[in-house]
């Protein structure tokens, strides 16, 4: 569970769409593809804010503006690791602020509903379910990179006419 999102446009190739499938990488973007689990609040809320709500809710398959989305990319990424680095939450627009808190209500309610079927099955109560969250600085910048290389690959797409946009699944 979490977020997906492939770079589509016009005149892509089953090729295209077989160097996507990456198995959940978070390391992806060169390749079109950026992921996002359920329990990397930080991460999803800085998506939410790179890509408008169109693409979340209404899978619109208009043109994104990679190029004009570049320098708001840049700040975020900038106030992404800052925010890593510093243990602090990260300051996102009001709406940002209200998605991360959705998503992560609904993350602690399924780590409660599966926690509580592992208890019934006999696995002990200190069981941990991992959700994708980078800890480390080092992971933190990688999956910033692949988002930056996600960016680049969508403005290729564009300045070749090729009319480029996100499919976000979540």
């Amino acid at each position: 569970m979490g977020t997906d999102i492939y770079l589509n446009w016009e005149g892509k190739t089953q090729q295209d769409w077989d160097e996507q499938m990456t198995g959940w990488s978070i390391d992806a973007g060169s390749m079109g593809y950026l992921r996002a689990s359920i329990g990397m609040l930080t991460e999803n809320a800085v998506l939410r804010e790179v890509f408008p709500e169109k693409y979340w809710t209404a899978g619109s398959t208009e043109e994104f503006d990679f190029k004009g989305g570049y320098a708001l990319l840049t700040s975020l990424g900038f106030d992404y690791l800052a925010s890593v680095f510093e243990g602090q939450q990260i300051e996102l627009s009001e709406k940002a602020a209200r998605e991360m808190d959705k998503q992560q209500k609904t993350a602690m309610a399924i780590h409660s509903a599966i926690l509580g079927v592992a208890e019934k099955l006999g696995a002990s109560g200190q069981m941990q379910l991992y959700m994708g969250r980078p800890e480390l600085f080092s992971s933190a910048v990688n999956w910033l990179n692949s988002l930056f290389k996600f960016f680049e690959l969508g403005m290729e797409k564009q300045e070749k006419g090729l009319k480029p946009y996100p499919g976000i699944s979540w």
